[in-house]
């Protein structure tokens, strides 16, 4: 009997990086590997990229594949560029995720929609499995759930992923919750990696914008000038304060961690 060819959507994050690990502890072999590079992910996260790729190699792995946005006519190629181009701010900022959908999903698709063992698959009307790093949290389960309501409603509505693809949340099916990914990585000797955004991403504490803004603060510019630009661009900034949506990043540019209050996490892209 045909099996289904087995995709990683891998974020280069923790989550993702122990649902590797748990997977090679449980002998399960992926077929394919592919990071969505927005062009403007965290400097930990690239840096990440050489110790997951001997990592892979060292357990007889597939390579990572690294896949990217190509616009047919944009005058970009980043997600930074997109919104510099448009004088807006990532749709994350507005409560959307349209960015997520182009610079993520698209690309992943694409190549895979071109890749051989898939259409071998999908010409057998088998499936492709494509294994997502949703952990076994409160919060991760309330994503998955929403995750899976799109798909039926994609399902019903008879679009083509409901008929290409089985996703797949392995780290849920095994109860693995967020410590419980940590300790996985940690099991394998690799390094906890950064959490998996980009730079500018609206779903960023004030601490991580603080450090950013300490660690590298080029970076924290760029966004302070994409904030600006958004502003008093031709849309505005009716709906959102700025990038971190009920606030501004640049309300930021002196504060003290010592100053911030505890913080809740409340969106991730």
């Amino acid at each position: 009997m045909d099996s289904s060819p087995l995709v990683v959507a891998y974020g280069m994050g923790v989550d993702s990086t122990a649902m590797l690990v748990a997977m090679h502890e449980r002998r399960i072999r992926p077929d394919l590997i592919l990071f969505a590079d927005t062009g403007d992910e965290k400097p930990g996260t690239y840096a990440y990229f050489p110790v997951i790729t001997k990592w892979l190699k060292k357990v007889k792995f597939p390579p990572l594949i690294v896949v990217r946005y190509t616009p047919k006519r944009a005058p970009y190629e980043t997600l930074h560029g997109k919104c510099l181009a448009n004088q807006t701010l990532p749709s994350l900022a507005f409560g959307k995720h349209s960015c997520s959908i182009v610079f993520k999903t698209v690309p992943q698709d694409k190549y895979v929609a071109k890749w051989q063992p898939a259409r071998v698959a999908w010409d057998k009307g088998i499936k492709v499995i494509k294994a997502i790093g949703y952990d076994d949290s409160p919060q991760d389960r309330r994503r998955k759930e929403k995750a899976d309501r799109a798909c039926a409603k994609k399902a019903a509505e008879g679009h083509l992923d409901a008929v290409r693809y089985h996703y797949w949340s392995p780290l849920q099916e095994w109860g693995i919750d967020r410590n419980g990914c940590l300790s996985t990585i940690q099991r394998a000797g690799l390094p906890i990696p950064q959490k998996s955004a980009c730079w500018f991403c609206p779903a960023s504490k004030k601490k991580e914008i603080i450090e950013l803004r300490d660690n590298h603060p080029e970076l924290f510019a760029q966004a302070l000038q994409m904030e600006h630009i958004a502003r008093n661009g031709r849309h505005g900034l009716d709906t959102t304060v700025g990038l971190g949506r009920t606030f501004a990043w640049s309300s930021l540019a002196t504060t003290r961690h010592e100053d911030l209050k505890e913080e809740t996490e409340t969106l991730r892209p």
